[in-house]
């Protein structure tokens, strides 16, 4: 071998180990942790199942607010349909809705490409401000003129 090695050899009295009769309590003490553990985790699974049981029931306060929506919903859908049992109301031909679509579509794109336009007009606008007014005080004056043109 190629070195040196030290060992230490400590001296071990016989009066420190347990006897035999508390080595078996204390084998005996150990089983009985062993059966409360497994009775312990039966306990904790059956607790588990009877929470996950009693998290799915919904309470009674719920079930009242749940049943005071209901009712106005009921209320108003037999009022809706009270009125078009009446005859008051009159269905609108399958015609006539396409028409009203395709008119809203038209509208709606035109509004989008004016809103376009004005955002355009308004950021050349905005571009060539003096130094000493900025976007806001613009806007604000520009919309005040336009409410005293409309008033007077």
């Amino acid at each position: 071998m190629a070195g040196k090695q030290i060992v230490y050899h400590t001296i071990q009295e016989s009066k420190d180990g347990a006897s035999l009769e508390e080595l078996a309590a204390m084998d005996q003490e150990i089983a009985a942790f062993r059966e409360s553990i497994a009775t312990a985790k039966a306990n904790e699974k059956l607790l588990k199942v009877n929470l996950a049981a009693v998290n799915a029931t919904v309470s009674i306060e719920e079930l009242r607010s749940q049943i005071m929506v209901l009712g106005t919903d009921k209320v108003e859908i037999l009022d809706r349909l009270g009125r078009l049992q009446s005859g008051d109301v009159k269905p609108v031909p399958a015609e006539e809705k396409t028409e009203a679509n395709k008119a809203w579509t038209s509208w709606s794109k035109k509004a989008a490409s004016r809103k376009r336009m004005c955002l355009e007009m308004w950021s050349y606008c905005t571009e060539q401000l003096p130094k000493d007014q900025t976007k806001q005080e613009l806007w604000a004056r520009n919309y005040l003129t336009t409410l005293e043109n409309r008033l007077s």
